[in-house]
């Protein structure tokens, strides 16, 4: 039986539902067994509430409120080009705000996140940029993390050094309004596309993996969660 279980009810929108599934999953790649999800009735879940009323002695049920900064993105920073008219991902971000997660501003506001392409036919590719290969590139340079195009369209597959990476980072980039996901070996999947934008979508998708991984270079492991 698992230890972990997110229950929902099913007057939520369904897309909101699928982030949960998919921050599920992410749960139980860090935690290394299974998580069940469970989308249900809200007369169901009225009584999943009632069965675990705690009961004098028992510690109270923890609410986590939204955070007031959530909603509000954070001010986006200006491209700088290198000596042959590249972006120099490397030299734009020499600090990072605080993670979703943690309180700070996400990437994205939630009218504006971006959620991945997989219809080839959805939009046309941008004929002055390769935007797939700048998202790779950019990934790179601020991470030193390799990514490839996903078998999957639409994504592609970052190889982090662990699964638990991959599985934080993937739940992190989530909340900062940019679709992650996991693919079947564990590696970190993020949104990719010929039709992107190198100052909309390609920047944003760069910047919240750098964002992520720097906090998990810098904290995560002194935390003792890697």
């Amino acid at each position: 039986m698992a230890r972990l279980m997110l229950i929902a009810e099913n007057t939520l929108p369904f897309e909101a539902t699928q982030d949960l599934r998919d921050l599920g999953q992410s749960f139980a790649s860090y935690l290394g067994e299974p998580v069940e999800f469970a989308w249900v009735r809200p007369d169901l879940a009225a009584l999943a509430r009632m069965s675990i009323e705690p009961q004098a002695g028992d510690d109270p049920i923890e609410v986590l409120e939204p955070l007031a900064s959530k909603n509000v993105p954070m001010p986006a920073a200006d491209i700088i080009y290198d000596q042959q008219g590249r972006p120099d991902w490397g030299a734009i971000w020499q600090g990072f705000c605080e993670l979703a997660l943690f309180g700070g501003p996400s990437h994205r506001g939630e009218d504006t996140a971006i959620r991945a392409v997989t219809n080839a036919e959805a939009a046309s590719a941008n004929p002055e940029l390769d935007a797939i290969a700048e998202v790779r590139r950019g990934i790179f340079l601020t991470t030193g993390l390799f990514a490839e195009p996903s078998a999957e369209p639409g994504w592609l597959a970052v190889s982090c050094h662990s699964s638990r990476q991959a599985a934080w980072m993937c739940a992190c980039i989530i909340l900062e309004n940019v679709e992650a996901r996991l693919d079947a070996d564990g590696r970190l999947l993020v949104p990719a596309h010929p039709s992107y934008t190198l100052k909309d979508e390609v920047k944003s998708v760069i910047t919240v993996v750098a964002k992520v991984a720097h906090y998990w270079d810098q904290h995560a492991l002194v935390a003792g969660i890697a």
